[in-house]
């Protein structure tokens, strides 16, 4: 959320849970402002649980404060008692979100000097009325989904760009940018496409739909395979025919890699290749042997790396179909 429409928001729920305050008569209206303020997250759901919380803090709050002050009077000794039964609850039970706005609240009455069931009333009020405000506002959520498709893409371009650096590398090319090198920038483009992901999941309040979450989780997984493969690759033999073949595998996959290639054809390929190197002539030498091995594991890797893709679009690529009909 950009710091404008956090401003916008605040500044509404503020006044608006003032407003309401006034409109019912309530003592201390300013802290339903306050309250609003604290209740405004970054997503719905987060705000949905911290509202929730919130009056479930204020019941516990008001309960111990009542005890407190009708055994020890109401003085700033009493308010330090509370305190220190209160906070451990509230920790306890997960709702230490409220220890603020509640404890606040709790200080009306020792203003008023009163525990009566009007200033209980009056304080579950501001509470109620700030955390709707800004739940209220929080509805209005501005959207990310162009930003979350240009991470993807990201992303997407990204282990494109190693792929095509991999089949360079097998063809004999010497490569200006380290594999290794990219793979980091991809890791920190996935972090944060996967930050994003979750934001926009915790946005939908009815209708969730995790399907772009799931999908950078796949390249995540697909990462880990290209790890695999670099290792490989350091031990493969290049220039021979075996590596020229996997050369243009790896060139044909990273041009078919976007979201919406099933993989199939690719996956196909990867069985004649099989056929192929299975039929190759035997190697003559140790090294001929071991840098066959490595080649072979390459190909191991590359068919791991589309099988992932292959699952995901099993799963998922129907359920986002009939998600944008």
């Amino acid at each position: 959320m950009s710091i404008k429409h956090r401003t916008v928001k605040m500044v509404l729920a503020t006044l608006l849970a003032i407003y309401a305050a006034d409109f019912l008569q309530l003592d201390h209206t300013l802290a339903a402002g306050i309250i609003a303020i604290l209740s405004l997250l970054d997503t719905k759901r987060a705000s949905f649980i911290t509202a929730f919380k919130r009056v479930a803090s204020t019941v516990t709050a008001f309960l111990i404060a009542s005890v407190v002050f009708y055994l020890a009077g109401f003085t700033v000794t009493a308010f330090g008692l509370y305190l220190i039964i209160y906070i451990p609850v509230a920790y306890r039970f997960d709702l230490q979100s409220g220890i603020a706005p509640c404890s606040v609240l709790v200080t009306h009455f020792i203003g008023a000097g009163s525990i009566s069931w009007s200033w209980q009333l009056n304080g579950f009020l501001l509470m109620t009325i700030g955390a709707t405000s800004a739940l209220l506002l929080n509805l209005w959520m501005p959207s990310h989904k162009g930003e979350l498709a240009e991470s993807k893409r990201q992303v997407d371009e990204s282990i494109r760009l190693i792929l095509k650096g991999i089949s360079d590398r097998l063809s004999g090319k010497d490569l200006t940018v380290k594999l290794t090198d990219q793979v980091r920038e991809a890791e920190d483009l996935i972090s944060e496409a996967k930050a994003q992901a979750l934001k926009d999941y915790d946005n939908q309040l009815f209708h969730k739909n995790d399907y772009s979450l799931k999908y950078v989780q796949m390249r995540g997984q697909q990462l880990a395979s290209i790890r695999k493969m670099l290792h490989s690759l350091q031990n493969s033999g290049l220039g021979s025919e075996q590596a020229r073949i996997l050369a243009e595998l790896f060139n044909s996959t990273s041009e078919q890699l976007n979201e919406k290639n099933t993989g199939l054809s690719l996956l196909e390929n990867i069985t004649d290749l099989y056929r192929t190197f299975r039929q190759s002539r035997l190697p003559k030498s140790r090294a001929e042997f071991e840098s066959r091995a490595y080649l072979f594991m390459l190909l191991n890797n590359i068919e791991e790396f589309i099988e992932i893709k292959r699952s995901f679009f099993v799963r998922e690529g129907s359920v986002e179909e009939e998600n944008e009909k």
